[in-house]
Order: C-alpha cells, then structure tokens, then sequence
C-alpha cells in the first residue's frame, strides 16, 4: 500500500527550516569573534583601552622634558663682566671750557678801558686778557684773574711775533691789547651795514686803541668814524672801511695816538 502524502506539523516544518539556514546563522553570529581574534584584533582594542585609560587618569601621561633626565640642577655659567669692577683712574680735571677758546673761568671781553698790566697783575682785566690769549690760539691759559707764570708765557709767544720785540717784555699795553684782541679777527672786509661777531671783535680792539664808542656788533656811524681815526693817526687811505691795510695795522697793534 502506497503511503499516501502527508502534511507535516508546523513545529516539524520550522525544525527543519532552522537546520537549513543554520550555517549562515552561524556565520554571522562568529564573524565579530573572528574580527576580533585576526592579527590586530585583541592587541589593537586592548591598546585602544589603554590609551583611552591613561588620557583619562591624571598623572599618567609621560614626560618629554629633557630636564626631567637630568639629575641635578644645571650648572650655571657667569661670564665676566664687562667692566672692570674698579673704574681705571684717570687724571684729575683741573679745569673745563666754558666758551669757545677759553678755560674755565669767568670771560667779559668787553671793557670800559684795557689798562695796562705787567706781571703780578690780578682782576677783571688780567681775565680779559687770558680770554684774549685762549682766543688767538696763545694758550691755554686758565683765566683767574692772576697774572702769573703761565699767562706771562702766553704773552711771551705773542710778543715773539712782533717785529723787533716788545719795549717792555711782559707789559700788557694798549698796542698789545689792540694785537691780541684783533687777531681773532677774519680776513673779510667789514665796512658800514656790517653787523656780528667780527664787528664786535672790531669794536673792543678800537676802544683799546683809543677810540670812544659803542662795542653792540652793528658798524654804525660812531664805528665808522673810530676806523676813520686810526687810520689817519697811522696816515693811511682814511675811507672808514676795514680793508686789508687796515686789518694789518690792527693785528700790528696800531693805535689811535
């Protein structure tokens, strides 16, 4: 007897339809075991956690500081310093320069009169003079007022330059104050309008010669009429202009009478 076709319970039917897809089951249930049994699977993740781990604890993180390694402090080095720790003595200043061509001390140029003065000599005037010696390139010579040693030989340089010598040596006249005055004098020509230092220059070598005038730096009528008097009483070209002719009679020391 042929058995005739039968249909199965459903609890068969789904018995056998698990044993059917079980191998795929399987596969897929393994694959993240595998993954995680490959070359990198256990290592990698577990260093992953480490890192993770150690971010998070303080503490942890190594050090890359090269002086951590060093045992000790790190020797310092002084240099030397750049002075000397006592400053090299120098020569004592005994004097300094207050104005041009002068040494320390009080320089008024202009006087009412440039009186006579020999060796011994002190006040106001033996300053002006000391003035006038560092002026003309005689000194130096310290202006103390005091005529002694060093001023002498100041005037002794000067007193070389005149033709025949002085009458007097050592006596500080009028034709020598004329000269020393004037030779701070330029070689320009100064003439009426003039105005500035040469002018007053001018004017203080006038006023030693004789003459009676202003010393304000303008060559003015009165400056004009002074150089017509010096050069009459020296019988030159009177024209009260300072030329060359008359420019030499200063330095010369010429006066008015």
């Amino acid at each position: 007897m042929t058995p005739q076709h039968q249909t199965l319970p459903s609890t068969t039917r789904t018995a056998r339809r698990l044993r059917r897809w079980s191998p795929l089951l399987a596969a897929l249930l393994l694959a993240p075991t595998l993954a995680a049994c490959g070359p990198d699977g256990p290592d990698r993740a577990a260093g992953q956690a480490s890192l993770t781990a150690s971010a998070d604890v303080p503490g942890d993180t190594p050090t890359t500081d090269a002086s951590s390694a060093t045992e000790g402090p790190i020797p310092t080095v002084t240099a030397a310093p750049l002075t000397p720790t006592r400053p090299t003595p120098t020569a004592p200043t005994t004097s300094a320069t207050t104005s041009a061509g002068s040494v320390a001390g009080s320089c008024t140029r202009t006087l009412d009169a440039y009186p006579q003065l020999d060796p011994g000599a002190t006040g106001p005037a033996v300053s002006a003079l000391q003035c006038f010696l560092n002026d003309a390139d005689f000194g130096p010579v310290a202006v103390d007022g005091t005529y002694g040693a060093p001023t002498r030989a100041a005037v002794a340089k000067v007193e070389a330059t005149f033709e025949g010598g002085p009458s007097r040596p050592g006596r500080v006249d009028g034709g020598f104050w004329v000269s020393i005055i004037s030779r701070s004098l330029g070689d320009g020509t100064l003439k009426p309008g003039s105005k500035g230092a040469d002018v007053t220059t001018l004017q203080r070598a006038l006023r030693a010669a004789g003459a009676k005038l202003a010393v304000d730096g303008a060559f003015g009528a009165e400056t004009k009429k002074a150089v017509e008097t010096l050069q009459a009483a020296n019988r030159i070209g009177v024209d009260g202009i300072v030329g060359e002719e008359t420019l030499f009679l200063l330095k010369s020391g010429a006066t008015i009478g």
